[in-house]
């Protein structure tokens, strides 16, 4: 009776619960990065530090600004892209999985292993 419950909870609200949580992980990761936002501000000051000094301490605030978002707008992208990957894997094999102990039992008698 254990192994029809875990089962039945696997195929139906184990697996959906692994989408729903992918989804919100996803969500969480591109919120996080914002890249919407850093690409509408990628020419701001950094840290909206607007140097009093002349035109050359405007122009390195925004330069640097600009080198920082670039840089999380890459590692966001990348991020987002690896979530993305490993999620998809994930629920493509949540299905195999109560297969795997049946399989490598098979694979170690035939001498595979």
């Amino acid at each position: 009776m254990l192994i029809v419950s875990l089962l039945s909870w696997w195929y139906a609200d184990g697996w959906g619960d692994l989408v729903h949580d992918f989804g919100e992980a996803l969500k969480n990761t591109v919120d996080f990065f914002s890249i919407s936002s850093l690409f509408k501000t990628m020419f701001a000051p950094f840290r909206q530090i607007s140097a009093h000094g002349g035109f050359l301490d405007r122009l390195i605030s925004r330069l640097v600004g600009s080198v920082v978002r670039f840089f999380l707008i890459i590692f966001g992208g990348l991020a987002i892209i690896l979530e993305m990957i490993v999620g998809v894997i994930m629920v493509v094999l949540w299905p195999l999985m109560p297969l795997m102990p049946i399989a490598c039992i098979f694979l170690t008698i035939v001498g595979a292993v």
